[in-house]
């Protein structure tokens, strides 16, 4: 080993998305201060990335052994890279395993909210109706919320949080990248304090969000006219939003309205590029954030829109559209309505809006309407002008709790039985074979 002398282990689930992103450009943003390994932990298997000092990596394939303890099959990963501390951002594949491993170790961890997993299985806090919630705590409710729903039937809700009750006990920090996750956190998990870190801006790690590098991109043409297109960032699914945007196109349409809609990233059933026979619905396919302000100004898009059923946490697409110096159109509830207050670059749909398809396209048009622009040209100033949480100070004061939970609790990792030379030999030849 060489570089910095501790190494910290990141937990991931591998679905790619922002918590992943957010992990990758904490690592280009901090690895001169800290070694970086990520295991994408799924059941038994582990696949654990060694970030090396030059910005390459090295990928070994770990496999648990039948009946091998949940402690020693951490602790050999632990003890033979090095690592003084874990970082859990998303344990949904590996839950029963990290859990285990950790309740018997002294590896000092900590966690980042990056969804409410951990109050709800759901997620997003959707109910049976596939809308929000409204952060329901009693259990009795949640219980009957969760047998209405097929894929959380057989979820115990009162275990399910006492399980990660007892998680977040043991962990040496928690952080959260904005004010409504923390207190989310605290309001199923008392007693904890949260430290809030924003998110880095994805565009000053050059990462893809969502999808792979198109150094040209090509748009979907869009018939030359004045109607105004308002925009739909991301990997849109049913959470953020993917029924309600379908439900309001086919509005648009009913009523002949001067409004068109274009998902820059795809949906969960178009991936794009693709475009209805009307134009009303355009998907571009997955982009490089880089290129979002050339192809946000290429279908003419004057607002962003965010017609999620659930809320979020932070919203990396929030950041990009300011970036892009678009306002935007918000729930009113979650990290964007909280951010969105803050900045005042942009509009919250009222809970009555939100509630209704028609009243959200209504509120779209009011905002889009000629007899506004004065208030839209303010808003679009100060979409330009939002300072934006930068990657260095979010690497400082995150890496200023890695420090902390060091020197608070000593770990002697390199006790630990660390894999033979062969086992590693062989990690490494089953990831390249």
């Amino acid at each position: 080993m060489s570089g910095p002398v501790r190494g910290v282990l990141h937990v991931i689930h591998g679905h790619g998305g922002g918590t992943e992103h957010h992990v990758r450009a904490l690592i280009d943003a901090s690895r001169r201060r800290y070694r970086h390994y990520v295991a994408i932990a799924v059941g038994e298997h582990w696949e654990v990335e060694e970030h090396l000092d030059d910005g390459g990596l090295r990928t070994f394939h770990f496999e648990r052994h039948a009946g091998e303890p949940w402690d020693a099959f951490l602790g050999g990963i632990v003890a033979t890279f090095g690592v003084d501390l874990a970082h859990l951002h998303n344990i949904s594949r590996c839950r029963d395993g990290i859990i285990a491993a950790l309740a018997n170790s002294r590896l000092p961890y900590g966690y980042t909210v990056h969804d409410l997993n951990f109050a709800c299985p759901t997620i997003t806090f959707l109910a049976a109706d596939g809308m929000y919630c409204g952060s329901e705590t009693d259990a009795g409710v949640c219980a009957r919320c969760l047998a209405a729903q097929p894929a959380f039937r057989d979820i115990d809700i009162v275990a399910w949080r006492a399980r990660h009750r007892d998680l977040l006990a043991g962990c040496a920090f928690l952080i959260a990248p904005s004010q409504w996750a923390a207190s989310m956190l605290t309001r199923y998990f008392p007693g904890h304090a949260v430290e809030i870190v924003a998110h880095g801006a994805p565009s000053e790690s050059g990462a893809i969000l969502p999808g792979v590098l198109r150094a040209a991109e090509t748009t979907v043409a869009l018939p030359e006219d004045d109607v105004p297109t308002v925009a739909v960032l991301g990997a849109v699914g049913p959470d953020k939003g993917a029924r309600r945007l379908e439900r309001l196109v086919e509005l648009v349409r009913r009523r002949g309205m001067r409004i068109r809609f274009v998902v820059i990233g795809y949906l969960d059933n178009v991936h794009g590029p693709w475009q209805s026979d009307d134009a009303t619905l355009t998907v571009h396919g997955a982009y490089d954030s880089r290129n979002l302000a050339d192809l946000l100004d290429r279908y003419r898009a004057k607002l962003v829109a965010f017609p999620s059923a659930g809320p979020e946490t932070f919203s990396f697409t929030l950041s990009e559209a300011w970036a892009a110096g678009r306002p935007v159109v918000v729930p009113p509830f979650g990290a964007l309505a909280e951010r969105v207050a803050a900045g005042n670059a942009g509009w919250m749909w009222t809970d009555a809006e939100w509630r209704s398809e028609e009243s959200m396209l209504a509120r779209i048009a009011d905002i889009l309407a000629p007899a506004n622009a004065e208030a839209f040209a303010a808003a679009v100033r100060r979409a330009r002008a939002m300072l934006r949480p930068t990657l260095a100070n979010m690497a400082e004061r995150t890496l200023a709790r890695y420090d902390a939970s060091c020197l608070r609790r000593s770990f002697a990792g390199r006790a630990l039985r660390r894999l033979m030379p062969v086992a590693l030999r062989e990690a490494l030849k089953r990831r390249l074979s």
